[in-house]
């Protein structure tokens, strides 16, 4: 008897849904949802939509063959421009060691013994000359930069003459102050430093 109770109370569990779907109290489960591949897509196969994805992977590829070459002017540029950069750095070291070893006169007076009067003298004439070098150094900076910005390249053969005239003309002043024994030490200096350039 124990099991009769058991058996209806299972199949009244088990027939209740049925029944409330049948009588239109419940609703109708949900279909059983797979899990993996997806459902496959419908294509199109008509041939001005065939046409038109053909033509869409066209131009696909040739934005990406334009951006890929734009990737590379633009690389070749950059390159070039580091080259120019790199080549003008090095024309201003050379500038700048030209000018400090045009107005390097400490090597100049090495070894002569010169009195209060002929120092201030020769620092006067150093400090007269220290600030020509400086504006024409400058000078130079500018056209560099001018050059640079009208994409021409500054020809420096006139900054080495006017380099070359400052220089000779501060000599000639600083010797100038001297006393002949000196002026041959002077000289002998002028030449010592003209050969170790």
């Amino acid at each position: 008897m124990k099991t009769l109770k058991i058996l209806a109370v299972a199949a009244a569990i088990v027939a209740t849904p049925a029944l409330a779907v049948a009588q239109g109290k419940a609703p109708h489960p949900a279909p059983p949802t797979t899990m993996g591949k997806s459902a496959t897509v419908r294509q199109d196969n008509r041939p001005d939509k065939i046409a038109d994805k053909a033509e869409r992977a066209s131009d696909r590829k040739a934005d990406q063959a334009a951006r890929n070459a734009d990737k590379a002017d633009d690389k070749a540029a950059h390159n070039a421009d580091k080259t120019a950069d790199k080549a003008e750095r090095a024309s201003e070291k050379t500038e700048r060691a030209e000018l400090e070893a045009a107005h390097e006169q400490k090597l100049l007076t090495k070894g002569i013994k010169l009195t209060s009067a002929e120092k201030k003298q020769i620092k006067a004439i150093e400090k007269k000359y220290d600030a020509q070098f400086r504006s024409l150094r400058k000078s130079e900076l500018a056209a560099d930069k001018g050059a640079k910005k009208n994409g021409t390249t500054d020809v420096d053969a006139a900054f080495s003459a006017q380099l070359s005239q400052l220089q000779t003309q501060e000599r000639a002043d600083m010797r100038a102050v001297l006393t002949s024994q000196q002026q041959s030490i002077f000289d002998s200096n002028v030449t010592k430093q003209s050969t170790h350039k």
